[in-house]
């Protein structure tokens, strides 16, 4: 980068989901950046799919920050149910800006050309390496319509470009950002800098990405055929990595946590995983925590170790009541033997 070239504004959007973990991770991945100033808005917050639609009041405090910030770039991660909240918010940002509007998450995931009717950039799967590559374009002045992951409108062309490999070594994916002076939260009519998420007493984090199982109600079932031959889809970070990121969390200013919420579908099912995190969890975190599993691979073993590293509550879910309709339609493995045992 040229040295007397000035910062540029990034800011991304987190519709109605405080604790989204894309967002919060892609924060801090811009913050190592030179030459570039990013700002997170986390617009509302829901834990349902009733979303309640903003208020004219929210509205024009998020165009206010974007008057304010002058982007050049605005990010959207966008859930299926907020696409016409996105819609808006798009036009509020190229009505009062000059900024690239990029929408990605599952919704554009899997529907790219819908969301291109809107935005300028669709960005597909994983987004670390596409946003670091777009961001160092936009900052140096370069191309960016070549960049992987990346479905790119411009003057009524549409660029195409390939999926990348899925990131392997999760353990160099920075760790979500909290608690910063560059957050904004719009929410009840008034926008805040007081991070929610930190005041909450359940600290939720995420060890893996992907599924062994592929059930047809679940988004993996469609994210999995896309990422064919870009390398292994079930990946896990290190436990401790994973330990590392709590205790950089329980160590900021105000935080309440009473329990940890493992977001992995299937936590601890790797053994030489297991051993290490029954080595360090219990000494240098010690909270009770909760976990998410297919009964199909609960073992009382397995139970047992997790018990004595502090295990509180173990969700899973049934689906149906009939074997055949849980196997021949929904593609999810498991009896109800199985289950009731």
């Amino acid at each position: 980068m040229n040295p007397a070239t000035e910062s540029i504004a990034i800011v991304l959007v987190a519709l109605y989901r405080y604790q989204n973990f894309p967002i919060r991770i892609l924060h801090a991945l811009l913050e190592k950046m030179d030459g570039v100033e990013p700002h997170t808005v986390f617009f509302k917050n829901n834990y349902t799919n009733a979303v309640t639609p903003p208020t004219v009041k929210e509205e024009s405090l998020f165009r206010q920050k974007i008057v304010e910030l002058e982007p050049k770039l605005v990010g959207f991660s966008v859930y299926s149910p907020y696409v016409p909240i996105a819609r808006k918010l798009t036009t509020i940002v190229k009505e009062n800006s000059a900024a690239l509007v990029m929408w990605g998450g599952i919704h554009p995931t899997l529907s790219p050309e819908s969301c291109l009717e809107q935005s300028d950039i669709v960005c597909i799967g994983e987004g670390e390496g596409a946003l670091e590559d777009l961001v160092l374009a936009l900052r140096d002045g370069k191309n960016y319509h070549s960049i992987n992951n990346l479905w790119i409108r411009q003057n009524g062309n549409l660029q195409q470009n390939s999926l990348r490999p899925l990131i392997q070594d999760l353990d160099t994916v920075p760790f979500p950002a909290y608690a910063r002076d560059s957050f904004y939260f719009i929410g009840s009519n008034k926008i805040t800098r007081k991070d929610a998420a930190i005041v909450d007493p359940i600290l939720a984090t995420m060890p893996a990405r992907g599924c062994p199982f592929s059930c047809s109600f679940c988004v993996n079932s469609l994210l999995r055929p896309l990422y064919r031959g870009l390398g292994p889809f079930n990946r896990r970070r290190s436990a401790a990595n994973v330990i590392a990121e709590m205790k950089e969390i329980l160590a900021i200013p105000g935080n309440r946590k009473e329990q940890i919420e493992f977001h992995d579908e299937n936590f601890g099912t790797d053994e030489a995983w297991l051993n290490d995190f029954e080595a360090l969890y219990p000494e240098q975190i010690g909270l009770p925590f909760k976990v998410q599993y297919n009964p199909k691979l609960l073992k009382p073993e397995l139970i047992a170790r997790l018990k004595r590293c502090g295990l509180h509550r173990i969700k899973f879910g049934i689906e149906s009541g009939a074997d055949h309709i849980r196997n021949q339609i929904f593609k999810r493995p498991g009896k109800n033997k199985e289950i009731l045992k």
